[in-house]
């Protein structure tokens, strides 16, 4: 009798725990099989979001694409208004340096040729030269070689040269005979004298030098 209650006692007890272990199965695998569908879900909606993302870099770099053509568009005609003005302005820049290097050149010829006058002039009075107040030429001479070489201080600053000429063999890239002289004494192509002086600029013909030159007698 005694085993009887105690039998029924138990036995309920082992039915609930089955109970209760077949329901916590049930529960883990539908656990289970609904967070492999949420998996599911959340990589669907990373890969359509990661497809949105994609097509907005698209869209931007599009965008940017666009951009970039519209500003190139509108900066030609800017840069090229530029650079014309630019190059307005070196040739404007370069003719006036030329013009004031053709002023400066001149008067420093006019300064060449006045001393050589003076001296010559000094040379042909002899001793008639005594009647002249004493010093007046020699303070001519000394005034016009004072200017010569401040004029040539300042191109030499510059960079610009006299073109040796005297001496020298005709060089057609630098020099352009103007006269002949025939001997027989020296080498043809020789320059004998200058009539006109040339220059040039850092190591540019900026003018050719007129030089008399030898011929042979026929």
């Amino acid at each position: 009798m005694a085993e009887q209650w105690r039998l029924a006692l138990v036995a309920p007890s082992d039915e609930a725990a089955a109970a209760e272990s077949a329901a916590d199965l049930h529960t883990l695998l539908a656990e289970l099989i609904a967070l492999k569908q949420e998996v599911r879900l959340e990589a669907r909606g990373g890969k359509t979001a990661r497809a949105e993302l994609d097509q907005a870099v698209g869209e931007f770099r599009q965008g940017v694409d666009h951009v970039q053509q519209q500003a190139q568009r509108l900066l030609d005609p800017l840069v090229r208004e530029r650079d014309q003005l630019r190059d307005e302005m070196n040739d404007q820049l370069e003719a006036q340096r030329r013009s004031w290097l053709e002023l400066l050149l001149d008067v420093r010829e006019a300064l060449v040729r006045g001393e050589e006058t003076s001296g010559q002039a000094a040379r042909r009075l002899g001793w008639r030269r005594w009647f002249v107040p004493r010093g007046l030429l020699d303070g001519l001479l000394e005034g016009y070689r004072l200017a010569s070489r401040r004029i040539d201080g300042a191109l030499d600053a510059r960079g610009v040269r006299p073109i040796e000429c005297v001496g020298q063999p005709v060089d057609p890239e630098r020099m352009r005979v103007v006269d002949v002289v025939q001997s027989d004494s020296l080498p043809e192509g020789r320059v004998v004298e200058v009539v006109r002086c040339g220059y040039t600029c850092k190591e540019k013909v900026i003018r050719y030098a007129e030089v008399r030159a030898v011929v042979r007698r026929p």
